[in-house]
Order: C-alpha cells, then sequence, then structure tokens
C-alpha cells in the first residue's frame, strides 16, 4: 500500500500552479521582450493562440509544447526551468519503499557480479543479502524483484532464476 494520500482521480488533476505560474511569467516576458506577439508564436510553432495563452497564464502544458515555444522565442528551456525553488518531493518516499529499492540495487549487483550465471532458488538470495550486506529480506519481495530483472524456470516445485 502506498503511503500517498487518496491515489486516485484527485492525482491527474494535480498540477504545481506556483512553478507554472512562473514559468509561464518567464515565457510571456521573454516574448514581449523580443516584441512578439502570441500569433508570431502560433506561426513559429503551428499550436494554436490558445494554446500559447494557457501556457503564459500557467495552465498545464505537455512538455513538447513549453520546449517548441521556448526555442520560438529563442530562449533554452532550462533558462526558463532555472527557477528558485525548494527542491524536495511531495511526498516522502516510505521506509518500506526505501527498503525494496535498497533491495533492487543490491540484486542488481550481484546479477552484475555474476551470481546468477548458476540458477539460484530465492533462499539462495536471501541468504546471499544477509550475508554479503547484512539484509534481512522477505522472501516475498525477493522473488518480486527477481521476476522482473531475471529469466526463471522451475527445477521440482520452486522456481530458480538466472541470466
Amino acid at each position: 500500500m502506498s503511503s500517498c494520500p487518496l491515489v486516485n482521480l484527485n492525482m491527474a488533476r494535480y498540477k504545481n500552479s506556483k512553478i507554472l505560474k512562473l514559468i509561464g511569467e518567464r515565457i510571456h516576458n521573454h516574448r514581449v521582450k523580443k516584441e512578439l506577439e502570441i500569433e508570431d508564436i502560433a506561426e513559429m510553432t503551428g499550436f494554436s493562440y490558445n494554446t500559447i495563452s494557457n501556457i503564459e497564464n500557467g495552465s498545464e502544458t505537455y512538455l513538447s509544447y513549453f520546449i517548441e515555444v521556448c526555442l520560438a522565442i529563442g530562449i533554452h528551456p532550462m533558462e526558463m526551468m532555472d527557477l528558485d525553488i525548494i527542491v524536495k518531493p511531495r511526498y516522502e518516499l516510505s521506509p518500506s519503499r526505501k527498503e525494496k529499492s535498497r533491495l533492487t540495487s543490491r540484486i542488481r549487483i550481484l546479477i552484475k557480479t555474476g551470481y546468477f550465471k548458476i540458477p539460484r532458488k530465492t533462499s539462495d538470495v536471501v541468504n546471499e543479502l544477509n550475508t554479503e550486506y547484512n539484509l534481512n529480506a522477505a522472501s516475498k519481495d525477493v522473488s518480486t524483484i527477481l521476476g522482473r530483472l531475471l529469466k526463471s524456470s522451475k527445477r521440482g516445485n520452486r522456481k530458480v532464476y538466472y541470466e
């Protein structure tokens, strides 16, 4: 279960209005400084007047539209994004998700070092992770990650994972 509050349709409507407004104002100011009208940008990009106006007003937009508008006004998109903002995620990563990411990176190291050239059972991997990294990983978490990263086959009633 995710620690994010209500991951649903509200997430689909999420936007960072403050940052979008700042970017829109920057685009507007650069356009005006270049003595260009919205119609000029529309002609140079092939986008509608309303699309350009919406971007300048801080409405949600496609990244590719943003890039094309920046190019039309002669400014690098990175310069538009150079904002004084606090860099932090909307939600903190939950301890369980952090642990799963850490577990995945350790399994990737085992793959890179050739550990799975020999087919391995989940219990073998759990033991190796405990020995090498002092990780007490749950078998179900390990098998889920292994299933995403490696090939598998049945050996008796157990799955084995290999490269």
